[in-house]
């Protein structure tokens, strides 16, 4: 009868170990506080973006425990296969793809659109993990010779994002795999060369570069002087930040978004929104949850079972901190407008459901911590 009676407490207790719940108060801290700034955004419309946004939200949290219920061994058998259907996604975005703004990079209907080149962040990460994990337990030596596989790994999906085109997407998906090759043994000399490559072939590629791709490097320059057009969320952006102040004005007072001042309000410059309306303080209390999430997910790595699980939660970080630093960087006119979102802060429903999943791969390591 006592065994019987125990069972639902061992079933609870199993449950409570499983979850990661620093991942997941954290997590859903930043949510909310992201429907309280999409709904400032829209000025009080739940049933436009926030309700689209919730449902996004609703859809990664499934998708995070079914990643987080999955061993992440399974995920290391399944790493080229994820992989190999995420360059397919991306293959078909040319002939398939939905365009808008003159660039064509969805694929599905106008009320349900995928970013597979958002979903390519993760699965970069999945199958370099594994690439490397196995290089490792053969004892190679990433030197430049060694470097062929990964490059080619890496190189297809940038190529395939270019040309959608999406430049700042294709970026991150590089600089994720260079931050995994580089706490894997990769010889100083060999980063070095990889770096003047990558130098010399972005003063190569500028005068290939599409003409709104050089003009957001002259914006960020000097904005004033585009002041009329392409300087104007950047200057409108910085003057929200600057009239949040320490404590902020209060939710739905910002008088930049009221007045339509910030024209990107819900994707590229949500921050300016937040900032206007926490000020200072609140600020900081949103960039101090991205970096807990960071700290613990490089924690995770740190007690993984073996290198691929390390790397998982490495390549997790590395996304989240690219993410937020790139795109508070922006806002603070620190780096160039681009279109890399504020996780989960940003409207999108690809960017959502990709960080989903990448939290679901951090807590299925986790988990493995309290499996004996």
């Amino acid at each position: 009868m006592r065994a019987t009676l125990d069972r639902p407490q061992d079933l609870f207790s199993r449950l409570r170990r499983s979850v990661d719940w620093v991942v997941v108060v954290v997590t859903f801290s930043i949510i909310a506080l992201a429907v309280f700034n999409l709904n400032s955004a829209g000025k009080g419309d739940w049933s436009g973006r926030v309700a689209t946004q919730l449902r996004w939200v609703g859809l990664g949290t499934i998708a995070m425990f079914v990643v987080t219920a999955i061993d992440y061994r399974v995920i290391y058998r399944g790493a080229y296969a994820a992989y190999a259907m995420g360059v397919c996604l991306l293959a078909l975005v040319p002939f398939f793809g939905i365009k808008v703004n003159n660039a064509r990079r969805w694929l599905g209907t106008d009320d349900w659109r995928l970013q597979p080149s958002e979903l390519m962040k993760i699965l970069i990460v999945v199958a370099l993990a594994r690439y490397l994990h196995d290089s490792s337990a053969k004892r190679v030596v990433r030197d430049l010779r060694e470097l062929g596989t990964p490059a080619i790994m890496v190189l297809i999906p940038m190529a395939l994002v270019v040309y959608q085109p999406d430049l700042s997407t294709s970026l991150m998906i590089g600089i994720i795999a260079v931050a995994l090759l580089a706490i894997t043994g990769v010889t100083l000399r060999s980063f070095l060369v990889l770096m003047s490559v990558a130098v010399i072939a972005f003063a190569l590629g500028w005068s290939y570069m599409l003409n709104y791709q050089r003009k957001r490097i002259d914006v960020w320059l000097d904005p004033e002087l585009y002041a009329d057009d392409e300087g104007y969320q950047t200057i409108q952006a910085m003057i929200a930040v600057g009239d949040g102040g320490f404590f902020g004005r209060g939710i739905d007072k910002g008088t930049q978004n009221a007045l339509g001042f910030l024209p990107e309000s819900f994707t590229d410059f949500p921050f300016a929104v937040y900032a206007e309306e926490w000020g200072f303080v609140g600020g900081a209390m949103l960039i101090t949850l991205y970096a807990s999430l960071v700290l613990w997910a490089i924690n995770i790595a740190s007690q993984a079972r073996d290198r691929f699980g390390a790397l998982l939660c490495v390549g997790v970080a590395a996304l989240f901190f690219l993410q937020v630093a790139i795109n508070i960087g922006m806002v603070l006119q620190l780096l160039p407008v681009s279109g890399i979102t504020l996780p989960f802060i940003s409207a999108g429903g690809s960017n959502v459901l990709t960080m989903m999943i990448a939290l679901g791969v951090l807590m299925s390591v986790s988990r493995s911590r309290h499996v004996r």
